[in-house]
């Protein structure tokens, strides 16, 4: 068969998908899209820093309306909030609230036990190797 690496990431990625979609986690908040994990985690992970649109953007390989909506979400469901920084009025840092450091840990855990179901059998030279590879393909289509 052609193609059989991406038909393989792809039915990886359903599989995922699905399992996310079905987590009681995601069922919290289900109206909202599957990349508002990734969005709180990356805020969780830089709280000491400043977060702007822009680093979502990059960082996540999101577009910007997406980031926009996203975040926009996320504010109406008083998981984040934007405020001001001194030195630009029109920038607006994004920053997590106690809710959404709440539901941030309650995202990770459960992306723990997804972690480790993936991952099941590999030795760590196996994970190391995997990692590697799928870091090569994402720069290969840089």
């Amino acid at each position: 068969m052609e193609c059989e690496t991406m038909l393989a990431l792809r039915m990886l990625n359903v599989s995922i998908r699905r399992r996310i979609e079905s987590s009681q986690v995601k069922q919290e908040l289900n109206h909202l899209a599957g990349q508002n994990g990734w969005v709180l985690g990356y805020l969780a992970d830089h709280e000491n820093a400043d977060v702007y649109q822009r680093d979502l953007e990059k960082e996540l390989c999101i577009c910007r309306s997406a980031v926009s909506k996203t975040v926009a979400a996320l504010e109406k469901e008083g998981l984040v909030e934007r405020g001001r920084v001194a030195s630009d009025d029109r920038l607006k840092k994004i920053v997590l609230t106690e809710r959404g450091r709440e539901f941030t840990e309650k995202i990770r855990a459960d992306n723990r036990m997804l972690e480790e179901q993936l991952t099941c059998g590999f030795s760590d030279e196996e994970l190391a190797a995997l990692q590697a590879y799928l870091t090569r393909m994402q720069q290969n289509l840089a």
